[in-house]
């Protein structure tokens, strides 16, 4: 799979930048290494700590069973691998709706959203309507009611089940002034049959991809320079998917996280040239946010030598 590279030398500009996409291509697979790597880390998460990567309100089951079905479906026709691993793991059975109604009640300490969002290696995310006609944003605002969230970059469930979608988005400089509800006139907007796209990049220091921390970084770093930067500095990118639930009406928001070094992301000197553009072009506040003033200039200075 080829990395994406979604930064531009356009000039900064916070905006959702959606695409439309198949049906097919509603979830990223591939015979990836990473991918493997992602599915066993989700895995070994969810046993060591489930709370820690999975919460959901009670009045989420259906749309979550829903998810699940979705999931299983579109695994069986587009991605027969992950379908026959799902298998091999015992986490898809041949089951209709009805059948995996009656196997949840008896076996409650499972959940559907913990079963899909294992099954494939996108975090899944579940969004509720509120009031669409009401004029109060507390009352229209879409909140998050589930989730299974294996590779967060500085947020949490904990601070963010319950919250709309600015709430979420609370700490990013600029996202209320740009996008206010933006987002939530997406979700009242969208079709089951219309599922969109968007890709999210970041330059970190950090390899994990569980990660709480990260945001607001101030220490002084040492270990990164004009020499190792490119083995040091990971490009981050999530390919997020929103997509509509016919039955419930809620959104399915699906978060695909790639993680490479800048070495292996960036090989030619027209990509390292728009990196350096895009680097230049943030606003302060969002340096700071994603903490990269910390290693910026040794980052530039590494791609400029390509």
């Amino acid at each position: 799979m080829s990395t994406h590279l979604p930064f531009s030398d356009d000039g900064y500009k916070m905006s959702l930048g959606l695409n439309v996409i198949d049906e097919s291509d509603w979830l990223e697979v591939s015979d990836s290494i990473d991918q493997d790597l992602q599915l066993s880390e989700k895995e070994r998460l969810f046993a060591l700590s489930p709370k820690e990567v999975f919460r959901a309100e009670d009045l989420a089951f259906e749309a979550s069973l829903e998810t699940l079905l979705l999931v299983i479906s579109s695994l069986r026709v587009n991605h027969p691998y992950l379908y026959a691993r799902g298998c091999e793991l015992n986490l898809i059975l041949e089951l209709d709706a009805n059948g995996w109604e009656e196997y949840f009640l008896t076996h409650p300490d499972t959940h559907p959203l913990a079963i899909a969002s294992r099954l494939v290696t996108e975090d899944l995310l579940l969004m509720k309507p509120g009031t669409q006609a009401s004029q109060n944003y507390d009352d229209s605002a879409w909140r998050l009611t589930a989730g299974f969230l294996a590779f967060p970059a500085g947020w949490s469930l904990d601070e963010a089940m319950g919250e709309p979608t600015i709430g979420i988005h609370k700490r990013v400089p600029g996202y209320e002034e740009s996008l206010n509800n933006q987002v939530d006139k997406l979700f009242y907007s969208l079709k089951p049959e219309r599922i969109v796209e968007r890709l999210n990049w970041s330059l970190t220091r950090h390899e994990e991809l569980f990660r709480h921390h990260g945001k607001f970084e101030t220490a002084a770093v040492s270990d990164i320079n004009r020499k190792n930067a490119g083995q040091k500095i990971w490009l981050r990118v999530e390919r997020q998917t929103f997509r509509r639930l016919e039955r419930t009406g809620l959104v399915i928001f699906g978060i695909r996280t790639h993680m490479t070094k800048l070495e292996s992301a960036i090989t030619s000197a027209a990509d390292a040239k728009r990196l350096i553009s895009a680097i230049e072009q943030l606003p302060k506040a969002v340096v700071q946010y994603k903490s990269m003033g910390l290693f910026r200039e040794a980052c530039v200075a590494w791609l400029s030598e390509i």
